[in-house]
């Protein structure tokens, strides 16, 4: 005989793990699947920007990190523009958040995340491959290698639409595609986060994010632009940074550890669906991974918390109705559209050589531009409706 539950959640990424603990936490019957079993890699940039901190600390896993030395910490991002001109960003304070960055492993992070949402009530099985969901009358039936029936869907796919597409979602595919390695016995590594436009094909990007004193999660990607659609692979991207020559002085005699793994990345939440009947979509299921910095970690934990609030919210009303998974559209929408605008039109300035050589060294010159810019970024001041940053636009356009 099958259990019913309340809620199943698919996927058990930060997203739904972090559903997961908050409906366990109200006393939720909870099933959290993943077609994985944990713990597992996953592909990433493996930064944790401070807005991603309040939630783990409320989750008890901020602690752990501290207690178990795991995860860098870093205060300070750097990006560099095609011809070599860097600036470096101070990373801001935060309300109830410290104004530092972390980077750590997802095969680290992940699991931490889903043992916590276990430990409070959470159940959990991995290595199940979903086939379908259907919807009916009084629930959901989620099918996989057993049924399994619950009132309402939490899906936490990530960047895989296939789920989604079987639901008539339809999202458009992942518009960034990047690659990362690991490397370690790294001798000059800087302390900071580090963006970087040089060594790469435009509209390319690279990142080296350190692990520790001397060991980083260095990657490449690309964003796809319709009639300026990138011809290259992820892996060729990657490997043309490697050869750039202010990385390889970095690098010097590191080595890689492990495979390079190429992964995509959907940052389409402005126009994508965030609900279909009896189901919410949460993190980059959603689209919430940033346009222009590639951060989802954070949005993936707040969408999940604020995706298990709703629930519990309709379930104790006992109203599953459009008009109530309308409502929690519209809770992300105030909370995460005009970032999202923002960051896009910005991110449309990475895609031209020019703009990006006059826009970088104009940061390291106006503190005040650069320190809004990555305060709106990184959340600590709010993104305008209407986005004044379009003036530089104008302004770089008068000298292209």
């Amino acid at each position: 005989m099958s259990i019913r539950f309340d809620v199943v959640i698919i996927g058990a990424g930060p997203a739904g793990s972090s559903a997961a603990y908050y409906l366990a936490c109200a006393g939720m019957k909870v099933l959290l699947l993943d077609k994985a079993t944990f713990p597992r890699d996953k592909t990433c940039g493996d930064g944790l920007v401070p807005r991603a901190l309040p939630i783990l600390a409320e989750m008890g896993i901020l602690n752990t990190l501290k207690s178990q030395l795991l995860g860098w910490q870093l205060d300070q991002l750097e990006v560099t523009a095609p011809s070599g001109r860097t600036v470096r960003f101070t990373i801001p304070s935060l309300p109830h958040a410290p104004n530092h960055a972390v980077v750590i492993p997802r095969l680290i992070l992940d699991n931490l995340l889903l043992q916590q949402a276990i430990a409070v009530g959470a159940n959990f099985r991995g290595g199940v491959h979903i086939r379908g969901i259907q919807v009916n009358t009084d629930g959901v039936t989620i099918s996989g290698d057993e049924n399994y029936h619950a009132t309402l869907a939490i899906v936490a796919t990530g960047a895989n639409t296939a789920l989604l597409s079987s639901l008539g979602l339809n999202p458009p595919k992942p518009n960034i595609v990047a690659a990362r390695a690991y490397f370690e016995g790294i001798d000059a590594l800087p302390p900071h986060f580090q963006f970087r436009f040089d060594g790469v094909v435009l509209p390319g990007y690279g990142w080296v994010f350190p692990l520790s004193a001397s060991s980083a999660n260095i990657g490449a990607g690309f964003i796809r632009t319709g009639k300026r659609e990138h011809h290259q692979s992820a892996q060729t991207v990657f490997n043309s940074f490697l050869q750039s020559p202010k990385l390889k002085a970095i690098l010097g005699n590191a080595r890689q550890v492990g495979t390079l793994k190429s992964f995509p990345i959907r940052t389409d939440f402005a126009s994508a669906p965030t609900f279909a009947e009896r189901i919410l979509l949460v993190g980059e299921a959603a689209g919430l991974v940033n346009p222009l910095t590639g951060d989802g970690i954070d949005f993936a934990l707040e969408s999940g918390k604020i995706a298990a609030e709703h629930v519990i919210h309709m379930l104790r009303l006992g109203d599953v109705s459009r008009s109530q998974l309308q409502a929690y559209d519209t809770i992300l929408r105030q909370r995460y559209q005009n970032l999202f605008r923002f960051s896009e039109r910005v991110s449309r300035m990475t895609l031209n050589r020019r703009a990006l050589d006059w826009l970088v060294p104009l940061a390291a010159t106006r503190p005040k531009l650069s320190e809004t810019l990555v305060n709106i970024l990184l959340g600590a001041q709010p993104a305008p409706e209407r986005v004044s940053f379009l003036r530089i636009v104008k302004g770089v356009a008068a000298r292209l």
